[in-house]
């Protein structure tokens, strides 16, 4: 067991009255439990291993400290009764803070009671991890009395040490690490050959995976089917527009059987697209899938209705594995599927014949999908000579071309939602005005074409966690400038960087327009991104489109879009 330590405890309480301080985002009694139990660990390691070597530092440095005991005794019940009541202040005030952070999402506070249980699950988390590190001392120190008998102590402590991490490593990659990953990948399997509830298999002929298709239903994978077997038809769209409109087209192809198959799923993409007709469409949509094959309905629904069917959204599958799980593997895989596919769909573009009218190509992708697609290109010079437009939602923190537009933003405009090169081509958004004006208020100048569109929450912990966080306080934190980001979250060392790890899990539990949840918001996005409003309108193949400007897409026809994709969601996911 880990020997008691006064200063060890102090740091522990410490860490614990940080660790219940606002986050990004609320967390239930057992993710609070873990999230202080581990920074409750670490505060005791760091308390104990400053107590042990202060005792070898002040016999080096030849440093002594004496007092009369009486003043020893005021000093050491002094200090114990003032950190008492900074901890009971800062846990009061950090519970509060917490409340009040928890509204700005739209999510449930802790209750007392489940504060109580995550107070007791904290001690049995670090109870059970101080306990799993007292065994591996015991063991370093058997090896380290064993080895001695031959060597020298110091080499004896360095040999134990080497044996622990090897044993560690082992531990970790090949037995814990290995396994997760085999257990959750045999679960992936067999959702990738099932078919989800409420799914069934199209007939309209402009879908993959019908009777017409040259992409089998069989073989485009669980979530492949999940989005043949969603979205609007024609009839939903003139229900809800109140207009003609033409059957929207998607194309899918599922995981080939090696990696070098990549290219040949992406050939059958475009000769679905050329059995469609879809080159012959006004918008064509290429979408980079998640990890699992997975395509956000909010970010192809809302192209559906607003041209009135009159596009086309292609996607494919590389892996079934979830995208936690390709992070742990390699994201090689999911950057060479989105090169291949744009390639490909880009090269059927630029080769039919002259005269023939070309559709209008944008690039889509949420979190990792946005990863990947935003990795096809070289930087935004490349991607505005590409396509016609790009909208990338929930983007990792890790992506170079996020990572490099933010860090080039005009000074004055926060990581939030930062303003880069007079926002001519590419904004950045947390909610649809910002298209406008910046979290400020200051209007945005004119917004050339093509446009790139990031949207991105300051309550998503995917677009804001990296490694750097652990000695570096990041911008985000420091401005203050997030709408749905409590302003009482403070910054502290290694511990922000645990919270915030920790907020990635239960990201996507969030409400809509919060965390790692993108829904309605991104319809008046593609609006701009479609150039509906424009009076000239300046995207190739848009002309195609008799919209009126997009004087029909008001406030009421958005809530009714949203009302309608949420319907179908819903549906499916009922049944």
């Amino acid at each position: 067991m880990i020997v008691p330590s006064l200063l060890g405890l102090v740091l522990a309480l410490a860490l614990y009255a940080v660790s219940v301080s606002p986050s990004l985002l609320p967390r239930s009694w057992w993710w609070h439990a873990a999230v202080s139990g581990v920074l409750v660990t670490v505060g005791y390691l760091i308390g104990l291993i400053l107590e042990r070597l202060w005792v070898p530092l002040t016999r080096w440095t030849g440093l002594t400290i004496s007092a009369f005991p009486a003043a020893q005794q005021w000093f050491r019940w002094g200090a114990v009764i003032l950190f008492l009541l900074w901890f009971l202040r800062t846990v009061v005030r950090s519970t509060r803070h917490s409340r009040q952070a928890a509204a700005l999402v739209a999510m449930p506070a802790e209750s007392w009671g489940a504060s109580l249980l995550g107070v007791i699950g904290t001690l049995v988390v670090a109870y059970l991890l101080l306990g799993l590190i007292g065994g591996l001392v015991w063991i370093a120190r058997r090896i380290v009395a064993l080895v001695s008998l031959w060597t020298p102590r110091p080499v004896a402590w360095l040999i134990a040490a080497a044996i622990l991490a090897l044993l560690l490593v082992v531990l970790t990659s090949r037995v814990l690490i290995r396994g997760a990953v085999g257990f959750f990948s045999r679960q992936a399997r067999k959702m990738n050959i099932s078919t989800a509830r409420g799914i069934f298999r199209p007939m309209q002929p402009e879908r993959s995976g019908s009777p017409a298709s040259l992409s089998r239903w069989e073989s485009v994978g669980g979530q492949g089917r999940v989005f043949l077997g969603r979205g609007p038809h024609r009839w939903d769209i003139e229900a809800v527009t109140g207009r003609p409109a033409m059957e929207p087209i998607r194309v899918y192809a599922g995981m080939p059987r090696s990696r070098a198959g990549l290219e040949v799923s992406a050939r059958l993409v475009v000769e679905e697209l050329r059995r469609t007709r879809a080159f012959d469409r006004a918008v064509l949509v290429v979408t980079a899938s998640t990890g699992s094959g997975w395509v956000d309905e909010w970010e192809a629904q809302p192209v559906e209705y607003l041209t009135g069917g009159n596009c086309a959204v292609a996607s494919m599958q590389y892996s079934y594995l979830p995208s936690a799980i390709n992070f742990l593997t390699g994201l090689d895989i999911s950057v060479e599927a989105a090169r291949v596919l744009f390639h490909e769909v880009r090269t059927a573009i630029d080769e039919l014949p002259e005269g023939h009218p070309r559709p209008a190509l944008f690039v889509t992708g949420e979190s990792l999908g946005a990863y990947a697609s935003q990795q096809v290109f070289k930087d935004l010079d490349d991607v505005l000579a590409h396509v016609s437009g790009a909208l990338w939602v929930g983007t990792p923190s890790f992506t170079p071309m996020h990572w490099a537009l933010t860090q080039a933003r005009h000074r004055g405009s926060p990581e939030v939602a930062p303003v880069y090169d007079n926002a001519r081509a590419v904004r950045f958004v947390n909610v649809p005005e910002d298209l406008r004006a910046d979290v400020y208020g200051r209007e945005l100048g004119p917004w050339l074409h093509p446009r790139v569109v990031y949207a991105q929450h300051p309550s998503d912990p995917v677009v804001w966690w990296r490694p750097g966080m652990a000695w570096n306080q990041p911008d985000w934190l420091r401005e203050k400038a997030g709408r749905d980001v409590s302003r009482s979250m403070e910054y502290t060392r290694l511990a922000t960087l645990i919270q915030v790890l920790a907020d990635l899990p239960v990201a996507g539990t969030a409400p809509g327009g919060h965390g790692h949840s993108y829904h309605e918001e991104l319809i008046p996005l593609w609006e701009d991104l479609l150039g509906l409003h424009d009076v000239d309108r300046e995207v190739e193949g848009m002309a195609s489109l008799d919209l009126a400007e997009g004087s029909w897409v008001d406030d009421d026809m958005r809530q009714r879009i949203g009302q309608a994709i949420s319907a179908n969601i819903a549906l499916s996911d009922r049944e």
